[in-house]
C-alpha cells in the first residue's frame, strides 16, 4: 500500500487567499542577498480542517457535493461515448447505500472513474479540480453540464466522517484502486481486486458518532430533495429511485406537456391548486438564464393570516444554491413561485452563496422585467381573465408602483380602475383615451363605496362633464397616485384636495352652461351680506374652520370641506401612527345659492341659537363627507337638540313643508293660527333650546 501526503494547489490558494487568515501558517520567504523561488507552505491537517469545517455552513452539504461530483463523472462518461460515436451507456446512475449499524453512507456512480494517478492528483491535492481539468481538455461545449469547479467539494466528507474510502476504476485502466484517508493530512492508496466489473467510483464515509443521522434514510432523502433533486441521472437510495421530478426548466418548451407543467407546480408549491400564469424562458444575454416561474391564482395575504414568503429557488446547473431566495425578486413579486437557473453565477467556494452582488442585482432586474412583461401580455390577451386575477393581487401591483422606482412605469400599466362613467375596470391608457381634448389631468376620488362617491358633493363639478373621474375605494391608492405623479404627461389630481384644478373644471362647466341658458337663481345671499355671513360662520366654527370661501364647484350641496391633505392620505397617515391635526385650520366652501345656506343667513339675524346649531350640523355633514368625522358623540348630541326643537314646534311652516305633501292639512291649520300666535325660543334648565308659543301683543 502506497502512502502519500494530501497536497495543496498553491496557485489556487493564492487566488483564494482572501478566504484564509494569517493564522493558517501560509509562509512566504524572501532572501535579502540572493533571489530565491519558494512555494507557499501550509499545514495540511489544519487546511483540511478549514475546508471541512469553515467553508461550509451546513453539514448536509457534503452529500450535495458528492452527488454533484458523481453527476459530473456520469456526464463525462456520456460525453466521451458521444465523442467516440458510441451509444450512451444505459447504466448511468448514482446509488446510495445506508447502513445504520455500521454507521456508513456509500455513494457509487457508474461514471468515468479514475486511474491511480488521477486519484493521487485529484483526491490528494486540495483545490485541484478534476472537472476543471476535463473542461480545459474538451473546451467550453460542456460548460453547462459540468458542476464542479473548485476542487474542494470532496473534502466536505470529512465534516461528517472519521474515515473516507474511495474505490475507483477507469475504462482507461484494467486495475481498480482504493484511496483511504482519515483527514489528518495523509492518505493510502492500493490496488483493489474484484471490486468493479466495469467502471465507476464508490465513496464510503465512516460517519462520526455525532453524525450518525446521515446513515438514516429520512435524513438523506431530505437532503437530496433540498439540493440535488434535479440531477440528470437517477439517484437510487437503498434500491429505490428518489429524484423522479425532472428539471423541466432546462428543456425546450416544445418537449413539455401541460401535465408536466402542472406536476412541477404541484411539486414546488406543495399545492393541488392550479396556477394562473406561467413563464418559461431561457436567454443568453445579458446573462445565461433558464427559468420556470409560476403566478398563482390566489394567495394567503388576502386572508390577513401571513405575508407571502419568497418561494423561488436559485440554481446553478440544476444544483440548488439558495432556496427562498429573497435577493432574486423585488419584494412586491414575492407571490411568484418557481426556479431560476443561472450558469453565470460567481459562486463562493462553498457554493452556498455568490460573490458578485452587482451580478445578482442584474439578475434580479432581468427576471423581474420578464415577469412584469408576461403579466402585461396576459392582460392584453385576455382582459377579463386578467381582471379576475387582478382583484386578488392588486395590492401587490400597487405596492410595486408605490415602492419600486425601477419598475414603477411598467407596473403602472397593470393598474385597473373604475370611473364615474362606468363600472368596468380600465387601464390608465384607456382612461386617457376617453379624456376630452385639451385635458391634461387624470382626476380621481376616494370614497368608501361607489355609490357614496357618485353622490358626494366633490363630484358635482363632474356630474354633467365629459371628463371621467377614477373612483377608488382603497386609501392606499392615494399613495400610489402621489408616487406616480404623472402618467403620459398627465398629472394626477385629487378632486377632493386639489382645489385650483377642480375650480378650472367648474369654471368651464359654468361658462358652457351660461352659453346655453341664462342664470336664473331664485334665491341667493345678497352681495353685501356675503362677507358678514362668512365672518360669522368662521367665528361659529372656529377653531376647526379657519377660512370660509364661496364655492365655484358646488351646484346643489350646501358646503364642503377643503384641505391640502385628502381623506385618503389622512387614512394612510393614521395607519402609520402619524398625527395630521385633522380638525384644525380647515377651509369651508359654501354654496351661496343653496336654500339651506340662504336660510341660515336669514336665521342668524333673528335666532342666534338655532343658527349656531344649524351651522355646526352643516359642518358635521361636511366632515362626514370628507372622512374627518371620527368622534360621533358631539354630532349625536347636537342632532338630538335639533330634533327636540323640530318636534316641539307646531307652527314652523317652512319645516313642515319640508316634511312632505301629506302635511298640507297641518300647514293650513298653522296658517290660521298665525294671526293670533307667534313663537319664541327659550333655554330650559338642561341647557336645551325649546320653542314655545306666545300671544301677539
Amino acid at each position: 500500500m502506497k502512502k502519500g501526503l494530501i497536497r495543496l494547489s498553491s496557485n489556487y490558494l493564492l487566488r483564494q487567499s482572501k478566504l484564509f487568515s494569517t493564522n493558517n501558517q501560509l509562509i512566504f520567504r524572501f532572501c535579502s542577498t540572493k533571489q530565491e523561488k519558494h512555494e507557499f507552505k501550509a499545514e495540511t491537517k489544519k487546511l483540511l480542517d478549514i475546508v471541512a469545517k469553515s467553508i461550509y455552513t451546513d453539514k448536509d452539504v457534503f452529500l450535495r457535493e458528492l452527488l454533484s461530483n458523481a453527476s459530473d463523472a456520469l456526464e463525462k462518461q456520456r460525453f466521451l461515448a458521444t465523442q467516440k460515436g458510441e451509444q450512451v451507456p444505459s447504466d448511468l446512475e448514482i446509488k446510495i447505500e445506508l447502513d445504520e449499524q455500521k454507521r456508513t453512507i456509500t455513494i457509487e456512480d457508474s461514471g468515468i472513474g479514475m486511474t491511480k494517478q488521477e486519484m493521487i492528483d485529484n483526491l490528494g491535492t486540495i483545490a485541484r479540480s478534476g472537472s476543471k481539468q476535463f473542461l480545459e481538455q474538451v473546451g467550453t461545449q460542456m460548460n453547462d453540464k459540468i458542476i464542479g469547479q473548485f476542487g474542494v467539494g470532496f473534502y466536505s466528507s470529512f465534516i461528517v466522517g472519521d474515515t473516507v474510502e474511495v474505490v475507483s476504476k477507469s475504462e482507461r485502466s484494467d486495475k481498480t484502486y482504493v484511496w483511504i484517508s482519515d483527514g489528518t493530512g495523509t492518505f493510502e492508496i492500493s490496488e483493489a481486486k474484484d471490486y468493479f466489473q466495469g467502471r465507476g467510483t464508490k465513496i464510503t464515509i465512516h460517519l462520526k458518532p455525532d453524525q450518525a443521522i446521515f446513515s438514516k434514510k429520512t435524513e438523506v432523502l431530505k437532503t437530496i430533495q433540498r439540493y440535488s433533486n434535479f440531477i440528470n441521472y437517477p439517484i437510487i437510495v437503498n434500491g429505490e429511485r428518489q429524484n423522479i421530478v425532472s428539471a423541466i426548466w432546462v428543456r425546450s418548451k416544445n418537449e413539455i406537456t401541460p401535465e408536466d407543467y402542472n406536476k412541477f407546480y404541484e411539486y414546488i408549491s406543495n399545492s393541488k391548486l392550479a396556477y394562473k400564469y406561467k413563464l418559461h424562458y431561457s436567454t443568453d444575454a445579458p446573462l445565461s438564464i433558464k427559468a420556470l416561474l409560476y403566478i398563482p391564482q390566489t394567495h394567503m395575504e388576502k386572508y390577513g393570516m401571513q405575508m407571502e414568503e419568497f418561494d423561488i429557488s436559485l440554481y446553478c446547473k440544476k444544483i440548488l444554491i439558495k432556496k427562498n431566495c429573497r435577493e432574486l425578486l423585488p419584494h412586491f413579486l414575492r407571490f411568484v413561485k418557481g426556479v431560476v437557473d443561472c450558469e453565470d453565477l460567481p459562486l463562493n467556494i462553498s457554493r452556498e452563496g455568490y460573490q458578485d452582488s452587482a451580478l445578482i442585482a442584474k439578475l434580479k432586474s432581468v427576471v423581474a422585467k420578464r415577469i412584469i412583461k408576461e403579466i402585461e401580455s396576459e392582460a392584453l390577451r385576455d382582459p377579463a381573465n386578467y381582471l379576475s386575477w387582478y382583484q386578488d393581487f392588486q395590492n401587490f401591483i400597487k405596492e410595486g408602483v408605490a415602492m419600486d422606482d425601477e419598475h414603477r412605469n411598467s407596473m403602472t400599466k397593470l393598474l385597473r380602475f373604475q370611473t364615474n362613467k362606468s363600472e368596468d375596470f380600465i387601464s390608465l391608457d384607456d382612461y386617457i383615451s376617453k379624456l376630452p381634448q385639451g385635458i391634461n389631468n387624470i382626476y380621481y376620488y376616494l370614497a368608501p363605496t361607489r355609490q357614496q362617491a357618485l353622490t358626494s358633493p366633490y363630484m358635482e363639478p363632474f356630474t354633467n362633464s365629459e371628463i371621467p373621474v377614477i373612483l377608488t375605494m382603497n386609501h392606499m391608492d392615494e399613495v400610489v397616485f402621489k408616487q406616480i405623479n404623472e402618467y403620459s404627461s398627465k398629472k394626477f389630481v385629487n378632486i377632493e384636495s386639489d382645489q385650483a384644478e377642480v375650480d378650472k373644471v367648474a369654471q368651464k362647466s359654468t361658462e358652457e352652461k351660461e352659453k346655453k341658458e341664462e342664470s336664473n337663481v331664485e334665491t341667493t345671499i345678497p352681495n353685501d351680506e356675503i362677507t358678514p355671513f362668512c365672518l360669522w360662520l368662521k367665528n361659529e366654527l372656529n377653531p376647526i374652520i379657519s377660512q370660509v370661501q364661496i364655492s365655484k364647484r358646488l351646484k346643489t350641496s350646501p358646503a364642503i370641506i377643503v384641505s391640502a391633505i385628502s381623506s385618503g392620505m389622512r387614512q394612510v397617515m393614521h395607519a402609520m401612527g402619524q398625527s395630521t391635526d385633522d380638525l384644525k385650520n380647515l377651509t369651508l366652501e359654501i354654496n351661496v345659492n343653496n336654500p339651506i345656506i340662504v336660510n341660515l343667513n336669514k336665521v342668524r339675524k333673528s335666532n342666534r341659537i338655532i343658527a349656531s346649531l344649524a351651522s355646526k350640523q352643516i359642518l358635521d355633514g361636511c366632515l362626514l363627507s370628507s372622512g374627518l368625522l371620527r368622534d360621533p358623540k358631539e354630532v349625536v348630541e347636537r342632532q338630538h337638540k335639533i330634533l327636540n326643537v323640530l318636534l316641539t314646534s307646531e307652527i314652523n311652516t317652512p319645516i313642515i313643508e319640508e316634511v312632505g305633501a301629506y302635511r298640507e292639512e297641518a300647514v293650513k291649520q298653522n296658517d290660521q293660527k298665525k294671526d293670533d300666535l307667534d313663537t319664541e325660543i327659550i333655554i330650559d334648565s338642561d341647557g336645551n333650546p325649546q320653542v314655545v308659543k306666545k300671544n301677539k301683543k
